[in-house]
C-alpha cells in the first residue's frame, strides 16, 4: 500500500505543484480553448493564496495537493491533482474518501467544479456528487452534507438485511430531482454494515419520453452517474416496471434492454418485467403493474403470481414487489392510476394471504406508509428523490432499511438527513387477552403501542346513531379520540379530533352483526402511521387496518387522562351504547 499524508502547502511548493497541475490539465484545458502558460500560472497562483491548500506527500516525496476550504455553510473543494505516475491505481479515491469523511464530521456539503466533458465527471459522480449546473466550459457539482453512520437493523440469528426504496424520477442531468436523490442516497451509503441488496420499487428515471434513445441515455446517467457509487457486483439491486420507466411496449424493451442482468422467468410475455429471485429462505417475487398485454397501468397478473409462490411454498420469507399499491394510501384513491384495479386487487391479495406472504413492497404514491390486511403488510415507499410530496407537509424524502429472520421483519425509515422517522417489528407479540387489565390499571401512554378489547351483545337492528365504546374526556373541547359503532351496519369507527377548528378523522371497520354478541380487538400503533389503527374479531385472527383517508395516525394523539365508556365525553345521552354487557380492557404491547 502506498504510504501518504497531507501538509500545509509552502511557497517552496508553488512551483513543483504548478508543473504538476499544467501537465495533468493541459490537455483537457486545450480542449475548451482555455490554456495559456501566464493564464495557469495566475489561476492557480490565486488558488494557492487561498487558505485551505494542502500538500500531497507520497512516500516522502511531493506529489500533488488539494484545496480544502471549509466555509460557513459548505466546504470547497479544488485544485485536486496527482503526479501522473500516480494515476488509475486508486489513491486519488481514498485521498478524496479522507476528505469527505471529513467533512461528514463538520456536517457539511462539498463543491466544486469540473471542466464540461471531463472525466472527472464519472469520478465525483461515482463518489456522490450532483451536478447543480454547467455551461460549455464547466459544470458546478455538490455532494450533500453526510453524518454519523446510520446503524444497520441485523437480524437475530441466520436472515437477511436490505434496503428497500423508490421513486426518483431522475436520470436527467441537473434536473430537479438529481439533487434530492442524492440527498437520499448520501443517507443510504451511511448505513453500517452495508446493505446485502437493494430493491428498488420503480420510477427510477423521468420516463414518459416517445424516443427509446432519450429513455436510454437517462437510464445510463441514473445506473453509472446517480448509482454510480453502488458496487452491483458485491450489493445487487433489483428492479420493479413503473409508470415513469415502462409505460408501453417501446419502453418495456428497453427496461428489459437496460436490465439484462435481471431473471427471465416470469409469465410469457412478461420475461425480464415480471420474475423471482430465491435467496435461500427467502423468495423475492416482482410483479409487472402495468403490462401492456393486460391492459397497462394498474393490471397485474395472479395467475403466474400464484403458481410461483406454490412453487416456492417451502420458503420461510416471502416478499411481493410491484410499483402500484394495492390498498389507497394517504387518501390518495383511484383504480388503474393511483392503485389496482379492483379486477385484480381482491384476487391478488387473496394470493398473498394464502401463501402466507410477510410483505408486499410498493411504491408509486410519494409517501411512506404502512399497512396490515389479514396479516399482510403492504409497505409503501416512494420519495427516494422525487421534489414532491403526497401531501406536502406530512411525507418526506426516505429510504427504509429493513432486517428479516425467524422472528419476522423489523425496518426503519430514515430521511435525507439519516434521522429515523419510524419504525416496526412485525408480527406483534400480543399478550394473551387474559393478562389484559382495566383500562385504568394497563399503563397506557404517549408513544406506547395499545391494545384494547370492547366485548358485549350488539344492539338490536334499526339502530343507526353512534354508539360508544370509548371516549376521551377534555371538558370544554371536543374528544380527540372516539371509538364505537357508526351507521345502520353498526362499522367500527374510530374518530381523532387532533386540530382544532379542522373536521375529524375518521378510520372505519368492519359492520358489527346486529343483537349479536361481539369481541373487537382493537391496536393503536403510533409508529404506523394512518394504518397504525386496526382491528381482529378473533384472538387468533389477522390484524387489519381500518380504513382511511388520513395521512397522519396515532402518532399525533396525545393519550388523555380521563375516559368515558359506553357513551360519549358529555354524559349518558352522548351516544351512548344501545347494546348490553360491554366490556372494555386494555394492555400494552412491545413492538
Amino acid at each position: 500500500m502506498v504510504e501518504w499524508r497531507f501538509r500545509d502547502a509552502t511557497e517552496e511548493d508553488f512551483e513543483p505543484l504548478l508543473a504538476i497541475r499544467i501537465d495533468v490539465m493541459r490537455e483537457h484545458l486545450e480542449r475548451v480553448f482555455r490554456y495559456k502558460p501566464s493564464r495557469a500560472r495566475r489561476i492557480f497562483s490565486e488558488h494557492f493564496a487561498e487558505p485551505g491548500m494542502r500538500a500531497i506527500i507520497i512516500e516522502g516525496e511531493l506529489a500533488g495537493c488539494v484545496a480544502f476550504r471549509k466555509g460557513a455553510d459548505a466546504i470547497k473543494l479544488d485544485s485536486f491533482y496527482l503526479h501522473r505516475r500516480h494515476h488509475n491505481g486508486g489513491l486519488g479515491t481514498t485521498i478524496l474518501k479522507v476528505l469527505l469523511a471529513e467533512a461528514d464530521a463538520a456536517g457539511l456539503p462539498v463543491r466544486l467544479e469540473v471542466l464540461t466533458g471531463s472525466k472527472a465527471d464519472r469520478f465525483y459522480t461515482r463518489h456522490g456528487f450532483v451536478k447543480l449546473s454547467e455551461d460549455e466550459i464547466e459544470g458546478e457539482y455538490e455532494r450533500p452534507a453526510g453524518g454519523q453512520q446510520i446503524s444497520a437493523l441485523l437480524p437475530r440469528g441466520q436472515g437477511h438485511q436490505f434496503v428497500i426504496y423508490g421513486d426518483a424520477c431522475s436520470g436527467v442531468a441537473g434536473a430537479l430531482h438529481e439533487r434530492t436523490f442524492a440527498s437520499v442516497n448520501a443517507a443510504v451509503r451511511r448505513l453500517t454494515p452495508s446493505p446485502e441488496f437493494i430493491l428498488f420499487l420503480g420510477d427510477e428515471i423521468a420516463g414518459y419520453t416517445a424516443d427509446a434513445d432519450t429513455l436510454r441515455r437517462q437510464w445510463r446517467h441514473w445506473l453509472d452517474h446517480e448509482m454510480g457509487w453502488l458496487d452491483r457486483r458485491a450489493i445487487p439491486m433489483w428492479h420493479t416496471t413503473s409508470n415513469h420507466a415502462t409505460y408501453d411496449v417501446m419502453s418495456e424493451a428497453v427496461f428489459r434492454e437496460v436490465h439484462d442482468h435481471l431473471p427471465r422467468n416470469g409469465p410469457p410475455g412478461q420475461e425480464g418485467l415480471s420474475y423471482w429471485v430465491r435467496q435461500g429462505d427467502l423468495l423475492l417475487v416482482f410483479v409487472h403493474t402495468l403490462w401492456t398485454g393486460l391492459g397497462g397501468e394498474g393490471h397485474v397478473e395472479t395467475d403466474w403470481l400464484r403458481a410461483v409462490l406454490h412453487q416456492h411454498a417451502d420458503a420461510r420469507h416471502k416478499l411481493v414487489a410491484g410499483h402500484h399499491p394495492v390498498h389507497p394510501v394517504n387518501g390518495f384513491v383511484g383504480p388503474y392510476q393511483r392503485d389496482v384495479g379492483p379486477e385484480h386487487a381482491a384476487a391478488f391479495w387473496n394470493v398473498l394471504t394464502e401463501a402466507g406472504v410477510l410483505a408486499y413492497l410498493c411504491g408509486h404514491i410519494l409517501a411512506f406508509d404502512v399497512q396490515a390486511h389479514r396479516g399482510v403488510l403492504q409497505i409503501c415507499t416512494a420519495g427516494a428523490g422525487t421534489a414532491h410530496r403526497m401531501p406536502e407537509g406530512v411525507e418526506y424524502l426516505h429510504a427504509v432499511q429493513a432486517a428479516l429472520d425467524a422472528r419476522g421483519l423489523r425496518y426503519q425509515v430514515f430521511d435525507a438527513e439519516g434521522r429515523v422517522r419510524e419504525r416496526l417489528s412485525w408480527p406483534l407479540a400480543v399478550p394473551p387477552v387474559e393478562q389484559w387489565q382495566a383500562l385504568n390499571a394497563a399503563n397506557v401512554g404517549n408513544g406506547r403501542i395499545v391494545a384494547l378489547r370492547f366485548s358485549g351483545h350488539a344492539a338490536g337492528p334499526g339502530t343507526s346513531t353512534a354508539q360508544t365504546f370509548l371516549s376521551a374526556v377534555r371538558p370544554g373541547m371536543r374528544a380527540p379520540l372516539w371509538i364505537g359503532l357508526r351507521g345502520p351496519e353498526q362499522r367500527l369507527a374510530v374518530i381523532l379530533e387532533l386540530e382544532p377548528g379542522r373536521s375529524p378523522r375518521y378510520w372505519l371497520g368492519p359492520a358489527i352483526t346486529a343483537g349479536a354478541p361481539f369481541d373487537i380487538q382493537l391496536l393503536i400503533h403510533p409508529d404506523m402511521g394512518p394504518g397504525g389503527l386496526l382491528y381482529r374479531l378473533a384472538v387468533d385472527a389477522p390484524w387489519t387496518s381500518l380504513s382511511t383517508a388520513s395521512a397522519w395516525g396515532a402518532e399525533r394523539l396525545g393519550w388523555p387522562e380521563r375516559w368515558s365508556v359506553g357513551h360519549g365525553q358529555n354524559g349518558p345521552e352522548d351516544r351512548a351504547f344501545l347494546g348490553s354487557n360491554l366490556a372494555v380492557s386494555a394492555t400494552i404491547v412491545e413492538g
